[in-house]
This record gives structure tokens, sequence and C-alpha cells, in this order.
């Protein structure tokens, strides 16, 4: 790869960053760890694992920096990173005794923090508590998809890219999240697929 070829200001900080300079990673750190830690939040709604794997996602792009590729957007590669350790960790955590509701933190949540979700207009927090529930119950499969449109504001292809997968896919994905949702808050009948 020529890095000559660097399409955006975040590449070239990641080269920079590659090459040694700390204050060039340490300006995508700050542009970037909000945005990282509101994901994981939105995953799984503990605001401590959120920041395990925010910080996780960083030491991981800080030391896997060699590998990234500077023709392809910075937040995509650092995204997919961030879902990888959601997804390890679920996996890690199912494996353990679950913990009892009880003692996972509240998280208050703003009608902001729901984005351009249609369901964003339900007012009461027993909605918001709603809508997040059903959220968490979606299988990964369309959780991550549908955080990442509805909540970070993601176009549908750079979600594809950090999925993985087509554009078709991706918008398939979506679709069928929305579907499952609606049924898990009982406003769709549910469906056979």
């Amino acid at each position: 790869m020529d890095d000559s070829k660097v399409f955006d200001i975040d590449a070239e900080l990641a080269l920079k960053a590659r090459g040694g300079d700390r204050k060039a990673f340490s300006a995508l750190v700050e542009k970037y760890q909000n945005p990282i830690y509101g994901y994981a939040l939105h995953f799984f709604r503990q605001p401590d694992v959120a920041e395990d794997i925010a910080q996780e996602t960083f030491l991981r792009a800080y030391r896997f920096l060699g590998s990234y590729d500077a023709s392809r957007k910075f937040a995509t590669w650092l995204y997919s990173i961030a879902r990888n350790l959601c997804i390890d960790y679920h996996r890690d955590r199912a494996r353990r005794d679950s913990v009892p509701i009880d003692l996972v933190p509240e998280v208050e949540l703003t009608s902001q923090d729901f984005g351009r979700d249609p369901l964003s207009s339900l007012q009461t927090k027993e909605d918001r508590e709603k809508i997040l529930d059903a959220i968490k119950r979606l299988p990964e499969k369309y959780k991550t998809p549908l955080i990442l449109c509805y909540i970070e504001e993601m176009p549908y292809q750079e979600i594809g890219d950090i999925l993985g997968i087509s554009l078709n896919n991706t918008k398939i994905r979506i679709f069928r999240a929305k579907k499952m949702l609606l049924e898990y808050m009982g406003i769709a009948e549910p469906t056979d697929e």
C-alpha cells in the first residue's frame, strides 16, 4: 500500500501515529473516545463495561496500527475493533454466571441518544426503557447494525464495511432488526422468520 494515497485527515493521523507521533494518536483518541464509548454503552448499557471496551479498542488500535490500510476510513477500522471486542465480551459474559439485573447501573438517556430512530418520539422513560430492553434482546447480528444506524447515525455503506457485508445485506439486517424490535415491544405481530 502506497502511503501517499491518504484519503482523510484521520488516515493521515493514523500514519503519523504509526511512525511514532504520539500527538497524532492522541488526536484520534480525543476525536473517537466518546463515539466508541457511546457505541459500547448502547450495546451493553453498562458504563464500566463500555469504558473498558473503549480503552481496549484504543489499545488494540495502537498495537495494530501497522495493519491499518490508509485507503480505508479510519473510523470504519476503529469501529470494527470495537465491534469485535463487544462480541468477545458478550460471549465471555454468556459463559459466566449472569449478573442480577438490579446490580446493573442505570443509565439515564435522553431522546437525543436515539439519533434518527423513528421510535425516538417516544417520550417517557418507560418507553425509552422498553426500547432499550428490546434492543438488548436482539441477536448481535441485528443489534449492531441497528445501533450503528440509529444511534451512531452511520450511513449504510459504512455499517456494511464495519460488518464486512454488502450494502444490500446491511439494509436487510436493519429492516429485520426494526421489525424484530417492534415485535419485542408488542407493537407488531410476530412473524415466522
